[in-house]
Protein backbone atom coordinates (compact mmCIF):
# COMPACT_ATOMS: atom_id res chain seq x y z
CA UNK A 1 0.00 0.00 0.00
CA UNK A 2 0.79 3.50 -0.90
CA UNK A 3 0.17 6.65 1.27
CA UNK A 4 -3.36 6.19 0.70
CA UNK A 5 -3.80 3.27 2.98
CA UNK A 6 -4.66 3.42 6.52
CA UNK A 7 -2.81 1.68 9.68
CA UNK A 8 -4.52 0.53 12.31
CA UNK A 9 -5.24 3.01 15.22
CA UNK A 10 -4.08 5.75 13.07
CA UNK A 11 -7.45 7.72 12.57
CA UNK A 12 -8.36 8.51 16.43
CA UNK A 13 -4.72 9.96 17.57
CA UNK A 14 -5.06 11.62 13.75
CA UNK A 15 -8.43 13.06 14.71
CA UNK A 16 -7.43 14.34 18.34
CA UNK A 17 -4.09 16.06 16.93
CA UNK A 18 -5.83 17.87 13.97
CA UNK A 19 -7.73 19.90 16.92
CA UNK A 20 -4.92 22.05 17.02
CA UNK A 21 -4.04 22.36 13.63
CA UNK A 22 -7.20 22.74 11.59
CA UNK A 23 -6.84 26.58 10.65
CA UNK A 24 -3.19 25.61 9.61
CA UNK A 25 -4.50 23.06 7.41
CA UNK A 26 -7.57 25.18 5.76
CA UNK A 27 -4.85 27.96 4.96
CA UNK A 28 -2.15 24.60 3.32
CA UNK A 29 -4.99 23.69 1.56
CA UNK A 30 -6.71 26.80 0.85
CA UNK A 31 -3.26 28.28 -0.72
CA UNK A 32 -3.16 24.96 -2.76
CA UNK A 33 -6.63 25.95 -4.49
CA UNK A 34 -5.67 29.44 -4.56
CA UNK A 35 -2.28 28.96 -6.75
CA UNK A 36 -4.15 26.32 -9.22
CA UNK A 37 -7.04 28.68 -9.72
CA UNK A 38 -4.42 31.64 -10.35
CA UNK A 39 -2.47 29.52 -12.97
CA UNK A 40 -5.30 28.36 -14.37
CA UNK A 41 -6.79 31.80 -14.72
CA UNK A 42 -3.65 33.60 -15.99
CA UNK A 43 -3.42 31.03 -18.56
CA UNK A 44 -6.96 31.30 -19.61
CA UNK A 45 -6.59 34.89 -19.72
CA UNK A 46 -3.71 34.85 -22.09
CA UNK A 47 -5.52 31.86 -24.51
CA UNK A 48 -8.88 34.43 -25.04
CA UNK A 49 -6.17 37.64 -25.44
CA UNK A 50 -4.78 35.75 -28.31
CA UNK A 51 -8.18 34.19 -29.82
CA UNK A 52 -9.41 37.78 -29.24
CA UNK A 53 -6.32 39.33 -31.53
CA UNK A 54 -6.48 36.63 -34.61
CA UNK A 55 -7.51 38.10 -37.72
CA UNK A 56 -10.49 35.84 -38.27
CA UNK A 57 -11.62 37.56 -35.06
CA UNK A 58 -11.26 40.80 -37.47
CA UNK A 59 -13.10 39.61 -39.78
CA UNK A 60 -16.49 37.73 -38.48
CA UNK A 61 -18.78 40.36 -38.22
CA UNK A 62 -21.02 38.34 -35.89
CA UNK A 63 -18.55 37.74 -33.15
CA UNK A 64 -19.08 41.52 -31.82
CA UNK A 65 -21.47 40.01 -28.81
CA UNK A 66 -18.80 37.18 -27.85
CA UNK A 67 -16.17 39.92 -27.82
CA UNK A 68 -17.92 42.02 -25.51
CA UNK A 69 -18.84 39.42 -23.39
CA UNK A 70 -15.09 37.90 -23.21
CA UNK A 71 -13.86 41.66 -22.62
CA UNK A 72 -16.26 41.39 -19.73
CA UNK A 73 -15.06 38.35 -18.06
CA UNK A 74 -11.27 39.53 -18.59
CA UNK A 75 -11.69 42.67 -16.71
CA UNK A 76 -13.42 40.43 -13.90
CA UNK A 77 -10.81 37.61 -13.92
CA UNK A 78 -8.11 40.74 -13.38
CA UNK A 79 -9.62 41.82 -10.82
CA UNK A 80 -9.97 38.40 -8.81
CA UNK A 81 -5.62 37.97 -9.54
CA UNK A 82 -5.57 41.48 -7.91
CA UNK A 83 -7.82 41.56 -5.33
CA UNK A 84 -8.75 38.46 -3.68
CA UNK A 85 -6.55 35.96 -5.42
CA UNK A 86 -3.14 37.75 -5.03
CA UNK A 87 -0.56 35.81 -3.62
CA UNK A 88 -0.06 37.18 -0.37
CA UNK A 89 -3.38 38.35 0.23
CA UNK A 90 -5.40 36.74 3.03
CA UNK A 91 -7.06 33.58 2.15
CA UNK A 92 -9.83 32.97 -0.07
CA UNK A 93 -13.24 32.24 0.68
CA UNK A 94 -15.28 29.63 -0.77
CA UNK A 95 -17.39 32.19 -2.93
CA UNK A 96 -14.26 33.73 -4.16
CA UNK A 97 -12.41 30.26 -5.54
CA UNK A 98 -15.82 29.35 -6.50
CA UNK A 99 -16.33 32.54 -8.97
CA UNK A 100 -12.75 32.23 -10.00
CA UNK A 101 -13.00 28.30 -11.11
CA UNK A 102 -16.45 29.50 -12.98
CA UNK A 103 -14.38 32.17 -14.41
CA UNK A 104 -11.63 29.49 -15.68
CA UNK A 105 -14.45 27.95 -17.46
CA UNK A 106 -16.35 30.37 -19.16
CA UNK A 107 -13.18 32.33 -20.34
CA UNK A 108 -12.04 28.53 -21.85
CA UNK A 109 -14.97 26.98 -22.94
CA UNK A 110 -16.62 30.56 -24.12
CA UNK A 111 -15.32 30.88 -28.16
CA UNK A 112 -14.86 26.83 -27.87
CA UNK A 113 -16.34 24.66 -30.29
CA UNK A 114 -17.02 20.64 -29.69
CA UNK A 115 -16.42 19.93 -33.16
CA UNK A 116 -13.52 22.01 -34.07
CA UNK A 117 -13.66 23.14 -37.82
CA UNK A 118 -9.84 22.14 -39.80
CA UNK A 119 -7.05 24.40 -40.65
CA UNK A 120 -8.80 25.21 -44.07
CA UNK A 121 -11.71 27.51 -43.06
CA UNK A 122 -11.48 31.16 -43.34
CA UNK A 123 -14.51 31.49 -40.94
CA UNK A 124 -13.45 31.26 -37.29
CA UNK A 125 -13.90 27.83 -36.97
CA UNK A 126 -11.95 26.77 -33.68
CA UNK A 127 -10.31 27.84 -30.22
CA UNK A 128 -7.52 28.56 -30.29
CA UNK A 129 -6.06 26.05 -32.75
CA UNK A 130 -7.81 24.50 -35.51
CA UNK A 131 -8.03 20.42 -35.79
CA UNK A 132 -6.28 18.43 -38.29
CA UNK A 133 -8.55 17.75 -41.32
CA UNK A 134 -9.15 13.87 -40.14
CA UNK A 135 -9.60 14.80 -36.49
CA UNK A 136 -12.87 13.20 -35.26
CA UNK A 137 -12.98 15.93 -32.11
CA UNK A 138 -16.51 15.80 -30.48
CA UNK A 139 -15.98 16.94 -27.14
CA UNK A 140 -17.93 13.56 -25.79
CA UNK A 141 -14.22 11.89 -26.81
CA UNK A 142 -12.08 13.57 -24.64
CA UNK A 143 -9.53 16.98 -24.51
CA UNK A 144 -6.49 17.85 -23.43
CA UNK A 145 -8.47 18.75 -19.82
CA UNK A 146 -10.26 15.91 -19.47
CA UNK A 147 -6.87 14.10 -19.59
CA UNK A 148 -5.00 16.37 -17.29
CA UNK A 149 -7.85 16.65 -14.88
CA UNK A 150 -7.41 12.36 -14.73
CA UNK A 151 -3.80 12.78 -14.28
CA UNK A 152 -4.21 14.76 -11.05
CA UNK A 153 -6.82 12.69 -9.72
CA UNK A 154 -4.99 9.88 -9.87
CA UNK A 155 -2.53 11.04 -7.77
CA UNK A 156 -4.68 13.05 -5.09
CA UNK A 157 -6.49 9.60 -4.78
CA UNK A 158 -3.29 7.47 -4.19
CA UNK A 159 -3.67 5.00 -7.33
CA UNK A 160 -0.56 3.94 -8.71
CA UNK A 161 -0.96 4.70 -13.02
CA UNK A 162 0.90 1.28 -14.06
CA UNK A 163 -1.29 -0.29 -12.13
CA UNK A 164 -5.00 1.57 -12.46
CA UNK A 165 -6.46 3.72 -15.20
CA UNK A 166 -9.32 6.53 -14.41
CA UNK A 167 -11.69 7.65 -15.94
CA UNK A 168 -13.67 11.23 -15.50
CA UNK A 169 -17.97 10.78 -16.18
CA UNK A 170 -20.24 13.25 -15.79
CA UNK A 171 -21.59 12.21 -12.88
CA UNK A 172 -21.32 9.73 -10.31
CA UNK A 173 -24.58 7.78 -11.45
CA UNK A 174 -23.22 8.10 -14.79
CA UNK A 175 -19.72 6.26 -13.34
CA UNK A 176 -22.20 3.56 -12.40
CA UNK A 177 -23.73 3.39 -15.24
CA UNK A 178 -20.33 3.03 -16.93
CA UNK A 179 -19.49 -0.16 -14.58
CA UNK A 180 -23.31 -1.53 -15.41
CA UNK A 181 -22.87 -1.26 -19.49
CA UNK A 182 -19.33 -2.95 -19.34
CA UNK A 183 -20.56 -5.59 -16.78
CA UNK A 184 -23.80 -6.49 -18.83
CA UNK A 185 -21.46 -6.51 -22.04
CA UNK A 186 -18.63 -8.37 -20.68
CA UNK A 187 -19.26 -10.18 -17.54
CA UNK A 188 -22.89 -11.02 -16.14
CA UNK A 189 -24.72 -14.13 -18.09
CA UNK A 190 -28.40 -14.80 -18.09
CA UNK A 191 -29.22 -16.06 -14.04
CA UNK A 192 -25.97 -15.17 -12.76
CA UNK A 193 -26.05 -13.63 -9.57
CA UNK A 194 -25.78 -10.48 -7.97
CA UNK A 195 -24.96 -9.81 -4.12
CA UNK A 196 -25.65 -6.35 -2.50
CA UNK A 197 -24.35 -4.99 0.68
CA UNK A 198 -27.50 -4.17 2.47
CA UNK A 199 -26.66 -0.28 2.49
CA UNK A 200 -25.84 0.05 -1.20
CA UNK A 201 -27.22 3.39 -2.18
CA UNK A 202 -30.42 3.34 -2.70
CA UNK A 203 -30.46 4.89 -6.54
CA UNK A 204 -27.89 1.85 -7.61
CA UNK A 205 -30.00 -0.30 -6.01
CA UNK A 206 -32.61 0.64 -8.16
CA UNK A 207 -30.72 0.20 -11.39
CA UNK A 208 -29.30 -2.94 -9.98
CA UNK A 209 -32.42 -4.80 -9.13
CA UNK A 210 -34.44 -4.26 -12.45
CA UNK A 211 -31.53 -5.28 -14.37
CA UNK A 212 -33.33 -8.27 -16.45
CA UNK A 213 -31.71 -12.12 -16.70
CA UNK A 214 -30.08 -11.88 -13.72
CA UNK A 215 -30.74 -12.99 -9.90
CA UNK A 216 -30.08 -10.44 -7.21
CA UNK A 217 -29.76 -11.19 -3.45
CA UNK A 218 -29.15 -8.56 -0.70
CA UNK A 219 -27.64 -9.52 2.56
CA UNK A 220 -29.14 -9.13 5.29
CA UNK A 221 -26.26 -7.78 7.58
CA UNK A 222 -23.27 -5.35 6.11
CA UNK A 223 -20.67 -6.64 8.30
CA UNK A 224 -17.38 -8.33 6.50
CA UNK A 225 -18.46 -12.25 7.98
CA UNK A 226 -21.70 -12.01 7.10
CA UNK A 227 -20.75 -10.61 3.69
CA UNK A 228 -17.70 -13.43 3.14
CA UNK A 229 -20.62 -15.81 4.69
CA UNK A 230 -23.29 -15.21 1.85
CA UNK A 231 -20.49 -14.77 -0.86
CA UNK A 232 -19.29 -18.26 0.00
CA UNK A 233 -22.88 -19.54 0.39
CA UNK A 234 -24.20 -18.16 -3.26
CA UNK A 235 -21.39 -18.08 -5.26
CA UNK A 236 -22.00 -14.35 -6.79
CA UNK A 237 -20.54 -13.14 -9.98
CA UNK A 238 -20.67 -9.85 -8.78
CA UNK A 239 -20.90 -8.26 -5.56
CA UNK A 240 -21.73 -4.41 -5.06
CA UNK A 241 -20.23 -3.43 -1.63
CA UNK A 242 -19.44 0.20 -0.29
CA UNK A 243 -16.09 0.39 2.38
CA UNK A 244 -18.85 3.00 4.41
CA UNK A 245 -22.08 2.95 4.20
CA UNK A 246 -24.92 5.23 3.29
CA UNK A 247 -27.04 4.64 6.17
CA UNK A 248 -28.15 5.29 9.59
CA UNK A 249 -25.80 2.09 10.93
CA UNK A 250 -23.62 3.78 8.91
CA UNK A 251 -21.16 0.24 8.83
CA UNK A 252 -17.90 0.17 8.21
CA UNK A 253 -15.35 -2.72 6.40
CA UNK A 254 -12.36 -3.12 6.00
CA UNK A 255 -12.18 -2.88 2.24
CA UNK A 256 -8.73 -4.73 1.64
CA UNK A 257 -9.27 -7.34 3.93
CA UNK A 258 -12.54 -8.95 2.54
CA UNK A 259 -11.30 -8.59 -0.60
CA UNK A 260 -8.42 -10.60 0.04
CA UNK A 261 -10.83 -13.32 2.16
CA UNK A 262 -12.74 -13.55 -0.48
CA UNK A 263 -10.44 -14.27 -3.03
CA UNK A 264 -9.45 -17.60 -0.90
CA UNK A 265 -13.11 -18.39 -1.11
CA UNK A 266 -14.34 -17.24 -4.63
CA UNK A 267 -14.55 -20.76 -6.89
CA UNK A 268 -14.50 -18.77 -9.95
CA UNK A 269 -14.40 -15.41 -11.10
CA UNK A 270 -16.00 -12.55 -8.79
CA UNK A 271 -16.34 -8.90 -9.70
CA UNK A 272 -16.79 -6.33 -6.68
CA UNK A 273 -17.91 -2.90 -7.35
CA UNK A 274 -17.24 -0.51 -4.97
CA UNK A 275 -18.35 2.80 -4.26
CA UNK A 276 -16.08 4.40 -2.81
CA UNK A 277 -17.11 7.96 -2.25
CA UNK A 278 -17.20 8.49 1.15
CA UNK A 279 -13.55 7.43 2.28
CA UNK A 280 -12.24 9.00 -1.06
CA UNK A 281 -8.61 8.12 -1.37
CA UNK A 282 -8.47 6.58 1.69
CA UNK A 283 -7.15 3.11 0.40
CA UNK A 284 -6.26 1.84 -3.21
CA UNK A 285 -7.88 -1.70 -3.96
CA UNK A 286 -5.51 -2.26 -6.97
CA UNK A 287 -2.59 -2.31 -4.62
CA UNK A 288 -0.74 -5.14 -3.36
CA UNK A 289 -0.49 -8.90 -4.79
CA UNK A 290 -2.67 -9.54 -7.67
CA UNK A 291 -5.84 -11.69 -6.29
CA UNK A 292 -6.78 -15.43 -8.24
CA UNK A 293 -10.41 -14.75 -8.57
CA UNK A 294 -11.29 -11.39 -7.06
CA UNK A 295 -11.32 -8.32 -9.56
CA UNK A 296 -12.27 -4.57 -8.91
CA UNK A 297 -14.38 -2.16 -10.65
CA UNK A 298 -14.05 1.29 -8.44
CA UNK A 299 -16.34 4.54 -8.60
CA UNK A 300 -17.27 7.63 -6.83
CA UNK A 301 -19.35 10.39 -6.99
CA UNK A 302 -17.05 13.33 -8.12
CA UNK A 303 -19.25 16.16 -7.01
CA UNK A 304 -18.94 16.25 -3.22
CA UNK A 305 -15.03 15.68 -1.43
CA UNK A 306 -13.57 15.92 -5.30
CA UNK A 307 -14.51 19.54 -5.52
CA UNK A 308 -12.95 20.37 -1.59
CA UNK A 309 -16.72 21.02 -1.18
CA UNK A 310 -16.65 23.87 -4.01
CA UNK A 311 -19.96 22.44 -5.52
CA UNK A 312 -19.08 23.23 -8.75
CA UNK A 313 -20.66 20.94 -10.94
CA UNK A 314 -21.45 17.66 -11.39
CA UNK A 315 -18.87 14.66 -12.36
CA UNK A 316 -17.70 11.02 -11.29
CA UNK A 317 -15.00 9.02 -11.90
CA UNK A 318 -14.18 5.13 -12.47
CA UNK A 319 -11.08 3.19 -11.40
CA UNK A 320 -10.21 -0.33 -13.55
CA UNK A 321 -7.03 -2.38 -13.96
CA UNK A 322 -5.33 -0.91 -16.70
CA UNK A 323 -5.51 -3.78 -18.54
CA UNK A 324 -9.32 -2.60 -18.86
CA UNK A 325 -8.59 0.87 -19.42
CA UNK A 326 -9.36 0.30 -23.30
CA UNK A 327 -12.52 -0.99 -23.27
CA UNK A 328 -13.74 1.00 -20.55
CA UNK A 329 -12.01 4.46 -22.72
CA UNK A 330 -14.01 2.90 -25.78
CA UNK A 331 -17.17 2.24 -23.32
CA UNK A 332 -17.53 5.89 -22.35
CA UNK A 333 -16.91 7.01 -25.80
CA UNK A 334 -19.89 4.66 -26.89
CA UNK A 335 -21.97 5.77 -24.40
CA UNK A 336 -21.44 9.68 -23.89
CA UNK A 337 -20.19 9.39 -20.38
CA UNK A 338 -17.48 11.07 -20.35
CA UNK A 339 -17.31 14.80 -18.02
CA UNK A 340 -18.27 17.48 -19.57
CA UNK A 341 -17.19 20.06 -16.89
CA UNK A 342 -13.37 19.24 -16.46
CA UNK A 343 -12.15 23.28 -17.07
CA UNK A 344 -13.75 23.60 -13.75
CA UNK A 345 -12.64 21.14 -11.32
CA UNK A 346 -10.40 21.85 -8.63
CA UNK A 347 -6.51 20.37 -8.56
CA UNK A 348 -4.73 20.02 -5.53
CA UNK A 349 -1.72 17.60 -4.58
CA UNK A 350 -1.87 14.24 -2.65
CA UNK A 351 -1.21 16.06 0.77
CA UNK A 352 -3.61 18.70 0.82
CA UNK A 353 -6.07 16.05 -0.28
CA UNK A 354 -5.38 14.06 2.73
CA UNK A 355 -4.70 17.21 4.46
CA UNK A 356 -8.46 18.43 4.10
CA UNK A 357 -10.15 14.76 4.28
CA UNK A 358 -8.53 14.01 7.78
CA UNK A 359 -10.04 17.84 9.08
CA UNK A 360 -13.18 16.36 8.41
CA UNK A 361 -13.03 13.43 10.16
CA UNK A 362 -11.42 15.28 12.95
CA UNK A 363 -14.09 17.75 12.86
CA UNK A 364 -17.03 14.85 12.45
CA UNK A 365 -15.34 12.73 15.32
CA UNK A 366 -15.20 15.79 17.54
CA UNK A 367 -18.95 16.60 17.07
CA UNK A 368 -19.78 12.32 17.61
CA UNK A 369 -18.10 13.10 21.15
CA UNK A 370 -19.29 16.35 22.06
CA UNK A 371 -22.91 14.72 21.62
CA UNK A 372 -21.89 12.03 23.50
CA UNK A 373 -20.66 13.95 26.00
CA UNK A 374 -23.32 16.59 26.32
CA UNK A 375 -26.38 13.43 26.44
CA UNK A 376 -24.29 11.94 29.75
CA UNK A 377 -24.43 15.61 30.89
CA UNK A 378 -28.22 15.45 30.71
CA UNK A 379 -28.88 12.73 32.13
CA UNK A 380 -30.29 11.16 28.92
CA UNK A 381 -30.45 10.55 25.29
CA UNK A 382 -32.96 11.87 22.83
CA UNK A 383 -29.97 11.70 19.97
CA UNK A 384 -27.63 9.68 19.07
CA UNK A 385 -24.26 10.27 16.66
CA UNK A 386 -23.20 7.40 14.62
CA UNK A 387 -19.63 7.91 13.16
CA UNK A 388 -16.96 4.98 12.97
CA UNK A 389 -14.11 6.76 14.21
CA UNK A 390 -16.14 6.35 17.47
CA UNK A 391 -14.88 3.65 19.50
CA UNK A 392 -18.92 3.44 20.79
CA UNK A 393 -19.50 2.07 16.86
CA UNK A 394 -19.45 -1.75 16.12
CA UNK A 395 -17.21 -1.25 12.96
CA UNK A 396 -14.82 0.79 15.01
CA UNK A 397 -11.60 -1.47 14.13
CA UNK A 398 -12.63 -1.97 10.45
CA UNK A 399 -12.46 2.13 10.30
CA UNK A 400 -9.31 2.28 11.54
CA UNK A 401 -8.10 0.65 8.77
CA UNK A 402 -8.15 3.68 6.20
CA UNK A 403 -6.47 6.56 6.35
CA UNK A 404 -9.28 9.12 6.79
CA UNK A 405 -13.36 8.46 7.19
CA UNK A 406 -14.44 11.84 5.39
CA UNK A 407 -16.74 14.44 7.24
CA UNK A 408 -19.96 12.80 7.79
CA UNK A 409 -22.04 11.27 10.42
CA UNK A 410 -25.53 10.43 11.25
CA UNK A 411 -28.03 11.00 13.62
CA UNK A 412 -31.24 9.28 14.88
CA UNK A 413 -33.46 10.27 17.73
CA UNK A 414 -34.05 8.00 20.57
CA UNK A 415 -37.90 8.54 20.27
CA UNK A 416 -38.11 6.16 16.58
CA UNK A 417 -41.76 8.73 15.56
CA UNK A 418 -39.36 11.33 14.75
CA UNK A 419 -36.95 9.68 12.41
CA UNK A 420 -39.22 10.44 9.78
CA UNK A 421 -39.24 12.86 7.12
CA UNK A 422 -41.53 15.78 7.93
CA UNK A 423 -40.19 15.60 11.95
CA UNK A 424 -36.70 15.85 10.86
CA UNK A 425 -36.85 18.48 8.11
CA UNK A 426 -38.71 20.86 11.37
CA UNK A 427 -36.23 19.84 13.89
CA UNK A 428 -33.39 21.23 11.07
CA UNK A 429 -35.33 24.36 10.59
CA UNK A 430 -34.75 24.58 14.74
CA UNK A 431 -31.67 23.56 14.42
CA UNK A 432 -30.28 26.17 11.95
CA UNK A 433 -32.25 28.85 14.14
CA UNK A 434 -30.88 28.47 17.14
CA UNK A 435 -27.22 28.39 15.18
CA UNK A 436 -27.87 31.59 14.15
CA UNK A 437 -28.73 32.73 17.56
CA UNK A 438 -25.66 31.37 18.86
CA UNK A 439 -23.41 32.46 16.17
CA UNK A 440 -22.65 29.26 14.59
CA UNK A 441 -22.18 28.48 10.91
CA UNK A 442 -24.55 25.76 9.68
CA UNK A 443 -26.40 25.49 6.42
CA UNK A 444 -28.88 22.94 5.34
CA UNK A 445 -28.74 20.72 2.50
CA UNK A 446 -27.58 16.98 1.53
CA UNK A 447 -24.20 16.99 0.19
CA UNK A 448 -21.14 17.05 2.46
CA UNK A 449 -17.74 18.07 2.33
CA UNK A 450 -17.90 21.59 2.29
CA UNK A 451 -15.96 23.74 4.87
CA UNK A 452 -19.36 25.54 6.39
CA UNK A 453 -21.08 22.65 8.33
CA UNK A 454 -24.06 20.98 6.41
CA UNK A 455 -27.16 18.90 7.80
CA UNK A 456 -29.88 17.56 6.02
CA UNK A 457 -32.48 14.50 6.16
CA UNK A 458 -31.64 11.42 4.19
CA UNK A 459 -33.94 7.97 3.30
CA UNK A 460 -33.32 4.91 1.66
CA UNK A 461 -35.33 5.50 -1.18
CA UNK A 462 -37.62 7.91 -2.93
CA UNK A 463 -41.05 6.97 -1.43
CA UNK A 464 -39.62 6.11 1.83
CA UNK A 465 -40.95 7.57 4.92
CA UNK A 466 -38.65 6.61 7.64
CA UNK A 467 -35.25 8.89 7.47
CA UNK A 468 -32.26 10.09 9.24
CA UNK A 469 -30.02 13.17 9.56
CA UNK A 470 -26.77 13.00 8.01
CA UNK A 471 -24.27 16.30 8.92
CA UNK A 472 -20.84 16.99 6.80
CA UNK A 473 -19.15 18.50 9.69
CA UNK A 474 -16.98 21.33 7.76
CA UNK A 475 -13.70 22.42 8.66
CA UNK A 476 -13.31 23.89 11.89
CA UNK A 477 -12.87 22.07 14.96
CA UNK A 478 -13.84 24.52 17.11
CA UNK A 479 -17.02 24.87 15.57
CA UNK A 480 -17.52 21.25 15.54
CA UNK A 481 -17.50 21.12 19.59
CA UNK A 482 -19.95 23.72 20.31
CA UNK A 483 -22.08 22.54 17.05
CA UNK A 484 -22.36 18.86 18.90
CA UNK A 485 -23.50 20.62 21.94
CA UNK A 486 -26.09 22.42 20.63
CA UNK A 487 -27.50 19.37 18.55
CA UNK A 488 -28.06 17.45 21.86
CA UNK A 489 -29.96 20.85 23.03
CA UNK A 490 -32.15 21.24 20.06
CA UNK A 491 -32.71 17.60 20.29
CA UNK A 492 -33.96 17.97 23.62
CA UNK A 493 -36.61 20.43 23.18
CA UNK A 494 -37.87 19.36 20.01
CA UNK A 495 -38.05 15.96 21.90
CA UNK A 496 -40.38 17.69 24.62
CA UNK A 497 -42.74 19.54 22.12
CA UNK A 498 -43.10 16.94 19.49
CA UNK A 499 -44.19 17.40 15.66
CA UNK A 500 -46.07 20.47 14.59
Amino acid sequence: MGDGSGTAGEIMPLAASLGEQSIAEAVSVGAELRADVQRRLVKAIVRMERFLRREECQAVGDLEPTRRLALTLLNEARRLLRGALQEFGTLPSEPTLRSAYRLVGALESLAAWSAPATQESHALGSFPLAAPRDAVAYSRFGSAEIATQESVYTSMLGFDPPHARLLLTSSGMTAYALIEAYLLREVLQPQDRILLHPSVYFETRRQIMTLPHVVTCTATGGGRSEMLALIGAIQPKVVFIDPLSNAVDFRAVDMLRILDEADRICEAETWFVVDGTLVSGGFDPFAGAARRHVRVLYYESGCKYLQFGLDLGPAGIVVVESSLAATFERLRRGIGAIASEALVLPRASRAAYLAYLRTQTACALIVAQAVAEASMLAGRSAISAVFPAHVSHPDHEEATRYAHLGGVLVFRFADAQLNRRQPLEQFIDLLIEQARTANLSLTAGVSFGFCVPRIGATWTSFDADEAFLRLSAGFDTKLAAALGSLIVRCAHEFSRHGVH
